[in-house]
């Protein structure tokens, strides 16, 4: 096996910013830079006169990009071999690799915790009191450098896990846009008896925080947001801290099965506050937090699972910004007014058919983002065994390579 040379960055990469001046005449187009290597995002155009920039640095293919201010959170990536012009402000400094080191090896690395890691040592203090992490700082890193060839090796097992994890990607967001659009097929043409969403609950309370635990009479698991993960109908505790409380706010509020967990402050521009889950069987005793909304579906009026559907395809829709208002970088819902609207509830047979549909949707769903969770996980397993040498590829594999290609 051979011995990997132990190399400082700028000893394989270099810095090379191209600040263009800003003119108020041009269109450019924004990114920034995902956290824990996830690649650019890309925010949109802005008119020159809209910004405050006197300069933007123009984003090329194939270099280094990262945010100073977001270091610590692993946002870094290199930039893909057929990006269009795009431009960003001065915090994202860019580089070029040199001879010895191949973009899409480094592409690799910024995946990896390892130098995030390294990043986040860089950037010292805490939350919006970091530094920023300058250029020079950055190129201090030190890193296991392989030949050409063992790069070139690396990148092609590489690029066949991530084909497998794009593949599978594309089929979740296929189902999933399957599952809107038969939530939308019914919710946007169903007929039945019109009834505030209120009334078809016996029971809606607001949740509460608590205190540290030990503190009160009764200690349980405050729901967090992770509740809400994407593509989850039901949820788990996971992440969910001890807090302490009295018994009478306890028993108000204690999940039951089938209970809808509405969502009351939170969100994005991109992502809508107002997000619901609704509990399964089996959990550990658990009360909301003060941002969401505990909802009990009346199931004398209503099967559960309809209401859930019927809310989550709200979401879906957006509807739930015509109720929400944004203070302080913070959405929230306005749960008074958007439970008091109606909406037409068909008989149960109907809900039933309409549940029958979407959980089996969902479920399919389910299936897939497991498999993709199992899958990213190897992906990290193996990219890290590999950049340890704990795994070598052998040339002869470059042979093989050329002979399929």
């Amino acid at each position: 096996m051979a011995e990997w040379e132990r190399v400082q960055l700028d000893e394989v990469i270099a810095l090379n910013v191209d600040a263009v001046p800003v003119t108020a005449t041009t269109s450019y187009d924004i990114v920034g830079v995902l956290n824990r290597g996830r690649g650019l995002l890309f925010r949109g155009p802005i008119a020159g006169d809209e910004t405050s920039y006197k300069t933007l640095n123009r984003i090329r293919p194939n270099q280094i990009v990262y945010s100073r201010l977001k270091a610590f959170e692993g946002a870094i990536t290199v930039t893909p071999n057929d990006l269009g012009e795009v431009y960003a402000s001065q915090e994202f400094p860019t580089f070029t690799c040199g001879e010895r080191m191949l973009p899409e090896y480094i592409r690799l690395l910024t995946t990896t915790k390892r130098l995030w890691e390294q990043l986040q040592a860089l950037s010292t203090g805490m939350g919006g009191r970091r530094e920023r992490v300058k250029p020079a700082d950055f190129l201090t890193i030190k890193i296991a450098l392989p030949s050409l060839s063992e790069q070139r090796r690396v990148i092609d097992v590489m690029a066949a896990v991530d084909a497998q994890v794009a593949t599978l990607d594309a089929e979740a967001a296929t189902v999933r846009h399957l599952l809107r659009c038969a939530l939308s097929d019914h919710f946007e043409s169903v007929l039945g008896r019109q009834l505030p969403i209120k009334d078809l609950c016996s029971h809606v309370v607001g949740g509460i925080w608590g205190s540290p635990e030990g503190e009160n009479e009764v200690d349980v698991l405050a729901l967090g947001p992770r509740i809400y993960a994407p593509a989850t109908t039901g949820f788990v505790t996971d992440g969910s801290p001890m807090r302490s409380f009295t018994k009478k706010q306890v028993e108000r509020r204690l999940v039951q099965p089938d209970d809808i967990i509405l969502e009351r402050s939170g969100g994005s521009p991109e992502q809508p506050v107002g997000r619901v889950v609704i509990a399964g069987s089996g959990l550990p005793a658990c009360i909301p937090t003060d941002f969401q909304r505990l909802m009990r579906p009346d199931v004398e009026k209503v099967e559960p699972r309809y209401l859930f559907w019927r809310l989550q395809h709200d979401w879906n829709a957006g509807l739930t910004r015509s109720f929400s208002r944004r203070t302080t970088g913070i959405t929230n819902l306005s749960v008074k007014d958007y439970i008091a609207r109606a909406v037409p509830v068909p008989d149960k047979n109907e809900q039933r058919a309409i549940i029958a549909v979407a959980d089996a949707i969902d479920l399919s769903l389910t299936e897939i983002t497991n498999e993709l969770a199992r899958l990213r996980t190897l992906r990290s397993a193996l990219l890290e065994s590999l950049l340890n040498q704990e795994i070598e590829i052998p040339e002869s594999y470059d042979v093989l390579f050329e002979r399929v290609s």
